[in-house]
């Protein structure tokens, strides 16, 4: 059984236990004269880092905004390094999450500040902060180790193992050469990527906030630009990487007929409306790619694969909805399905994703005789992951039975999408789990 809670976050980070590794980062691909160019622009313009720091300490409170000092400080000085354009973006993330949390477009909108860095904290535990021994077990086995195995499989080939063998040409990372240094490699690969796509898992919330205001008012929307047309420009440029290969069912080998480069547009289209996960992946690449030398031929190739791979993650924990379409009762679109022996890493993502449900603070809205109150609260305090045989277990821990009941039908909800056995999203049956109940309590 592992647990996971704020108290515990805290402790690591006091004990400076909770390490972002930092081996493969883009700083040796940036061009430092157009990163300059990116600072000088944000400078001359737009909200900065303390600004929202300090406005958001008059909305939240003292207490929400120490949590979110403390965790966003850890995301920024980790971005330093892993995504050096993220404090760019951080002011306005701020700031719409918070104004996505008070809107009413969307009921029960919750935090996203704090929800990040947690999420990667739960990354942290469940892969032992790389280290197979304090990894989360399944059957005895850690899971780091599952996760390694699944891409270096001798049965057939991995497209994530293949796509990063054909594009770094590294001999570290080919278990064709020397397997124990490449497993090593993809061990440590794997692990700094799972971190990095952890904490930046939602920085699409603000586009899709944007978005659901503007099919509020698309009626009297004076821009004409086309989704379709987006979307065909989503398939142009970003051909060749990784983060289109779930559209192709992971499959290196393609004969699609005729008819499939409609069915892509309308799938990116959708995904670029409907979800955050894919607008955000996107973002992710893009600022990378602003800031990054090229054409240029240099020795960090590895470096950049982990920026696609961490990406992919980005775009796939929030890929449910895509997946299930409008059907109740079976999945439209079941080649998107996230499977342990495809994409072992989102899979991770996902399931931290669903297990960070402590301290997210959301909205309560008192009425008062002459005005209106906000109160900050959170419903959940402890998550735990527990295992036995083919069945693992989420317990959500709530603070009382009120909150337990509200979630309680909704977990139901997400049990069947997320783990129903024959059509759940995500599949774990490759390393033995047949099914995966969530327990509120």
């Amino acid at each position: 059984m592992m647990d996971f809670f704020f108290d515990d976050y805290i402790k690591l980070l006091s004990n400076k236990s909770l390490i972002y590794p930092k081996n493969f980062t883009p700083n040796f691909l940036i061009d430092t004269y157009k990163y300059d160019l990116l600072a000088k622009e944000y400078s001359s313009k737009g909200l900065k880092v303390p600004e929202a720091l300090e406005g958001l300490k008059h909305r939240t409170g003292y207490e929400y905004f120490l949590k979110i000092y403390i965790t966003q400080s850890l995301a920024m000085n980790f971005s330093e390094t892993s995504f050096p354009a993220y404090r760019f973006l951080l002011p306005d993330i701020l700031v719409d999450d918070w104004l996505s949390i008070v809107d009413l477009h969307k009921s029960n909108c919750r935090d996203h500040s704090i929800h990040q860095p947690l999420t990667s904290y739960i990354v942290f535990k469940l892969l032992g902060g790389g280290r197979s021994e304090d990894s989360f077990k399944i059957d005895n086995e850690p899971l780091l180790d599952l996760c390694i195995k699944s891409l270096l499989k001798d049965d057939k080939s991995n497209l994530i193992y293949e796509y990063a063998v054909s594009t770094c040409n590294n001999k570290a990372i080919d278990i064709t050469h020397q397997p124990n240094i490449a497993y090593s490699v993809w061990k440590q690969l794997f692990f700094e990527t799972a971190m990095k796509a952890a904490i930046f898992h939602d920085m699409g919330y603000p586009w899709q906030f944007i978005n659901r205001i503007n099919s509020s008012i698309k009626n009297s929307d004076f821009r004409f630009e086309e989704i379709k047309t987006h979307s065909t420009q989503v398939i142009t440029n970003f051909a060749n990487r990784l983060i289109l290969a779930p559209f192709w069912g992971y499959q290196s080998t393609r004969i699609p007929p005729s008819t499939w480069n409609d069915t892509l547009i309308k799938l990116i289209s959708k995904s670029l409306t409907q979800t955050h996960g894919f607008p955000g992946a996107l973002s992710f690449l893009y600022l990378n790619d602003l800031i990054r030398k090229y054409p240029d031929e240099n020795k960090y190739k590895l470096h950049q694969f982990s920026i696609e791979w961490a990406a992919l993650g980005i775009m796939m924990h929030d890929m449910k909805n895509i997946y299930w379409g409008n059907n109740k009762k079976q999945p439209e679109n079941k080649f998107l399905r996230l499977s342990f022996d495809k994409d072992p890493l989102s899979c991770i993502i996902c399931l931290a994703d669903l297990l960070q449900e402590f301290e997210r603070p959301f909205v309560k809205l008192s009425i008062l005789k002459s005005s209106s109150n906000f109160e900050y609260s959170y419903s959940c305090k402890q998550s735990s992951l527990r295992q036995s045989n083919s069945l693992l277990e989420i317990h959500y821990h709530f603070r009382n039975n009120t909150f337990k009941a509200v979630n309680k039908k909704f977990k139901q909800k997400e049990e069947f999408e997320f783990f129903d056995q024959k059509y759940g999203y995500l599949d774990f049956s490759s390393i033995g789990i047949k099914s995966v109940k969530l327990i509120c309590q």
